[in-house]
């Protein structure tokens, strides 16, 4: 896996990061920014020449079932499970079993149950799994938000429903690897990798937490999503947990969504470059920076998603970013400051790599140059956390609204933060509009250039 050293503030005085950047190959077809002021030799990953295919969506990953032949046994949930609530909150964690090894269960609709210590129901709750794949087991986490914070729940009943059919072939390419959980002075959580079997880009992936204490009973539990996972490698992932109890061990449950689709082969990842990056520890072990990114295609492109994985010494992930640029025009550029999951406590967060998944295309979109010219940007304030960008829409058309992204370079040409809003006043064919925006940044260094961009977002209409 490719690497960036983080770069440091002047006030952080941690060993081994000082500055440095380098850069590791690795076999897999992946593309990172390659900085053009590296101070070791970066090996070149080859770029593909062809464009991407349309992406696939996931009802297309299985045809339709076919009935199951021989004994088919039925979906089971295991007797282990665990439920608390706190205040208005019902956490509660369990598995479901498929003890068939031919037979895939599909579209798993379950509703939980909730009773008072009389037997009278409390509240219902529904949720739902996609897939539960052949022999094998899923865990589930989930919170009840309680109608009536007042209520006490007494006790709990699950049911659920499903459909069944022959597997043949379909498999669940995810697994979970190099977890770990950090206690983080009580605000636990728990990061690690998904890795991904196959060749096609997965979009939209579930993982489910479940922690467990040193006699293997469940004490706590979480979920989150991840953007996407790479063909034949893997994403990073950083869930926080509801832990009530000594956890020993934490298992990690990756699975396909309603929302996941995938892209074929690599060739799509060319459509988009990463051109700078740069993210560091502040002094107070925050993480700041940001990235530029451009299109490279004569085709709008809209929702890609750019994603930061940061590790510590060991290459244990501490934290990751994420961040949806909404549009972006043929040949357009745009930077981004993405907010990054705060390091637990102790986490020594030392390099970092950063991927960018080209959005879909936007065929028939009314642009294809973009008409906003940025006049000016400069630091305001009481205390220079904001930044005022005064911009205008060259376009014929007034514009309901756009986004304002912000980055802010050192002396020596290095993203020291920034930060991104929108204008939702319109903006007049050929008007001007100033938007002031707060930053994110080091403070500890000077401030040598400000560069701000301005483009459509998903809502834009133009009349």
């Amino acid at each position: 896996m490719k690497k960036k050293w983080l770069k440091l503030s002047l006030l952080l005085t941690l060993p081994l990061i000082v500055g440095l950047a380098c850069q590791i190959t690795n076999p897999l077809s992946r593309f990172f920014n390659q900085s053009t002021e590296e101070l070791t030799e970066i090996i070149p990953t080859e770029t593909p020449a062809a464009l991407a295919t349309e992406p696939v969506l996931t009802e297309d990953l299985v045809e339709t079932l076919e009935p199951a032949t021989g004994e088919e046994q039925d979906l089971r949930m295991a007797e282990k499970d665990f439920w608390y609530q706190e205040d208005g909150i019902v956490y509660l964690a369990f598995y479901f079993e498929n003890p068939n090894t031919d037979i895939l269960f599909e579209d798993i609709d379950y509703t939980v149950y909730l009773y008072d210590a009389s037997g009278n129901e409390i509240q219902t709750d529904a949720s739902y799994i996609r897939y539960l794949f052949p022999a094998s087991t899923f865990g589930v986490s989930d919170n009840v938000y309680l109608d009536d914070e007042n209520a006490v729940v007494d006790s709990i009943s699950i049911e659920w429903t499903y459909v069944s059919g022959a597997a043949e072939g379909f498999i669940n390419p995810f697994t979970a690897q190099d977890l770990t959980y950090w206690e983080n002075d009580g605000s636990p959580s728990v990061t690690g990798k998904i890795v991904n079997s196959l060749a096609d880009t997965y979009i939209d992936v579930l993982a489910n937490v479940i922690c467990l204490d040193s006699a293997g009973q469940i004490v706590g539990s979480g979920y989150t999503n991840i953007n996407f996972v790479p063909g034949s490698d893997y994403m990073g992932f950083a869930s926080l947990v509801n832990v009530f109890g000594e956890v020993s061990t934490v298992e990690v449950y990756p699975t396909f969504t309603y929302s996941s689709y995938y892209y074929e082969g690599e060739d799509f990842w060319s459509e988009i470059a990463i051109l700078d990056d740069n993210f560091f520890l502040d002094e107070y072990g925050y993480i700041l920076g940001g990235l530029t990114v451009q299109n490279n295609i004569d085709t709008p492109l809209s929702n890609s998603v750019a994603y930061i994985t940061f590790y510590d010494e060991a290459d244990a992930i501490t934290a990751v970013a994420t961040y949806t640029i909404e549009m972006l025009l043929p040949g357009d550029t745009v930077g981004i400051a993405p907010w990054a999951s705060t390091p637990p406590d102790g986490a020594l967060t030392t390099t970092y790599d950063v991927l960018v998944l080209p959005g879909d295309y936007e065929d028939d979109y009314e642009l294809t140059d973009n008409p906003f010219v940025v006049n000016s940007a400069e630091i305001t304030g009481d205390y220079a956390n904001y930044v005022t960008v005064n911009f205008t829409n060259g376009y014929s058309k007034q514009a309901s609204e756009v986004n304002v992204n912000v980055l802010l370079y050192d002396t020596d040409g290095y993203i020291i933060g920034g930060g991104y809003s929108w204008q939702t006043d319109p903006i007049p064919a050929g008007g001007t509009s100033e938007i002031e925006l707060w930053v994110d940044y080091d403070q500890t260094v000077d401030v040598g250039s400000i560069e701000a961009w301005v483009y459509p977002n998903g809502w834009t209409e133009f009349e």
